[in-house]
């Protein structure tokens, strides 16, 4: 049975390591280590080294009731900054939060607490399961850097589920946004939006010159 204890714990745990972008490792082997205790072997990628990092995806395969087809799991490992010197709080309500001085991290840990509490309660209990493969990857938080180098021909399951979304318990969604891409270029003297005083002094349209910048924007 799912021990709430026990979840809480291993949240105050993962939440404490630091884990910005990039820089999954110790959350990374600490995963490794807790999955290592059920017997589960996390194998790590070649992704950490392809995009600059010091982490790859970690993947395993659980077998079970090979008569069912198979579920993924997933959650990602890295956080948006400040994701360093992390001390959550646990509040005598029972709330979690950050000291106030970063971001707690919820997003992933929760994603990856969740998982690590259900197949560890499965196996516990011994209740029967149909195969479980489990994903984890590094760097989701710059677009999904780390994952697009995983080698999807691994994966024997049709369904997944991501555990990244915020929400009433039992809600799931079966589309997201995307990132839409653009190059701008505009024309004229740079300033910032507040009235600048030397482009005030005069009324002769200024010598127009030419800055290109792009940007992204999430829909």
């Amino acid at each position: 049975m799912i021990r709430t204890e026990r979840l809480v714990q291993s949240f105050l745990e993962l939440t404490a390591i630091d884990n910005p972008t990039l820089y999954e490792r110790e959350l990374s082997e600490c995963l490794r280590r807790r999955f290592a205790a059920l017997g589960i072997v996390l194998a790590e990628d070649g992704a950490g080294a392809a995009i600059g990092g010091n982490a790859g995806n970690l993947y395993a395969y659980l077998p079970g009731d090979e008569t069912l087809a198979p579920i993924l799991l997933s959650a990602h490992m890295d956080a948006v900054a400040p994701a360093c010197a992390k001390k959550p709080v646990l509040h005598p309500d029972g709330r979690i939060t950050s000291d106030g001085t970063t971001v707690l991290g919820a997003d992933d840990v929760s994603g990856l607490c969740a998982i690590l509490e259900a197949v560890t309660s499965v196996l516990e209990d011994g209740t029967p399961h149909r195969p479980i493969e489990l994903l984890f990857d590094a760097a989701e938080e710059s677009y999904c850097t780390g994952i697009q180098k995983f080698d999807f021909s691994r994966l024997r399951a049709k369904t997944a589920y991501v555990f990244d979304l915020s929400g009433p318990v039992g809600n799931a969604a079966y589309q997201a946004p995307s990132i839409v891409s653009f190059r701008a270029e505009f024309t004229g003297r740079a300033a910032h939006a507040l009235p600048r005083k030397d482009c005030m002094q005069s009324r002769r349209r200024p010598k127009p010159s030419r800055a290109s910048t792009a940007a992204g924007l999430a829909i």
